[in-house]
């Protein structure tokens, strides 16, 4: 019997809501009270947390469509086409979406008890599934229907309580930050070397297994990353994650890293780093910043990050598909024009590879002294 046929390569898809793993649609009163509830919690929050808030387009006529982008404007002439997509595809920067659930729902809910639109909250009542927040106003009553939606943990608080929904929204992106794995680059050819780099033994054991060994001493998930047509699918223990893209070296392997678990953040490191340590590396973990896309050492004589030495987050994912898609696959170019938090390295040997055979015997003289 023949295997299942597949149309579409096998491609995780990342956990997402309608725009976002952390999101609420804010049901039950006017859009300038959920406008204006949204604008202080922002306010309040972002020191810590990038906030996007999704609205309808309240004019009646615009000429024009503005995206705001660092300090530009792009001003464009029509609206650009919009679906689901699009949406998903918006909020891959941000911490958390709030969205007016006057006009567009979303997968949890903050509901207040508003008398005023209790026929309007009535007409959506199919969309509050899972409530995380009742907010009374005044001395209305919360209403039957939404009883019957609330659960054991939803939250009831007053207006003047509302600064307890920013405790709910820090929890929820505290605990939903994407887990850390290891990926150990070791598919190069080594053409200069004239011998396999990912097998010399400085340590006593091959170069991608030392590497990986401390990366799974410090509790990741460790993977070595191969080459496509690499016939072997574990190492030492350790699963081999093969490149989904062919000949694009560093950059193509972590892509296929991300193709294979888009909802982790993967700590990249090259094999073929005689003097890294697990010191190192738990400082480079110690320092990672969730809320920007990577952090990565950066040599203190040096202007720029070193990307084989970084913590790649999810939501760099999609920015360098876009690189990529302007014709570059280098992913030091990436972090130089990214939000990246970067790590002093004062020791600047730690970055340094051997190339050739004769740096090699210099790099094991002093490993032996």
């Amino acid at each position: 019997m023949k295997g299942k046929h597949h149309k579409h390569p096998p491609l995780k898809r990342p956990t997402r809501g309608m725009y976002h793993r952390n999101e609420w649609a804010i049901y039950g009163t006017n859009c300038n009270r959920i406008e204006s509830v949204v604008r202080e919690m922002n306010n309040r929050l972002s020191d810590r947390y990038h906030i996007t808030y999704v609205d309808a387009d309240h004019h009646v006529e615009h000429l024009s469509t503005d995206l705001q982008i660092g300090k530009k404007q792009f001003l464009q002439s029509i609206a650009i086409p919009w679906n689901e997509y699009d949406d998903r595809l918006q909020s891959w920067h941000t911490d958390a979406v709030l969205v007016n659930g006057n006009h567009y729902p979303a997968d949890r809910q903050i509901v207040f008890i508003d008398a005023e639109k209790e026929d309007s909250l009535l007409r959506r009542v199919e969309q509050l599934i899972e409530i995380d927040v009742v907010i009374t106003l005044d001395d209305t009553n919360i209403f039957d229907f939404v009883k019957e939606k609330m659960n054991d943990s939803t939250l009831v608080i007053s207006l003047e309580e509302i600064e307890k929904v920013d405790q709910l929204i820090i929890r929820q992106i505290e605990n939903n930050k994407a887990p850390l794995k290891a990926l150990i680059l070791a598919g190069g050819k080594s053409k200069r070397m004239g011998e396999d780099k990912s097998q010399i033994q400085y340590h006593d054991k091959p170069q991608e297994v030392f590497a990986a060994d401390i990366c799974a001493a410090l509790g990741l998930e460790t993977f070595i990353s191969k080459s496509h047509n690499f016939e072997i699918d574990e190492i030492d223990s350790y699963p081999v994650l093969k490149d989904r893209l062919v000949d694009m070296g560093p950059f193509g392997a972590i892509l296929s890293a991300m193709m294979s678990d888009p909802d982790a953040a993967w700590l990249v490191l090259a094999c073929d780093l005689p003097y890294i340590t697990r010191q190192h590396i738990s400082t480079l973990i110690d320092q990672r910043s969730t809320g920007q896309q990577s952090t990565a050492y950066k040599l203190v004589d040096q202007p720029f990050p070193e990307p084989l030495i970084a913590i790649y987050e999810p939501n760099i994912y999609q920015r360098m598909l876009r690189f990529l898609s302007l014709g570059y696959a280098c992913p030091r170019k990436v972090l130089i024009n990214s939000d990246v938090c970067h790590v002093d390295l004062i020791q600047t040997e730690v970055a340094y590879n051997a190339n050739t055979t004769e740096e090699k015997q210099e790099v094991l003289k002093k490993l032996n002294k």
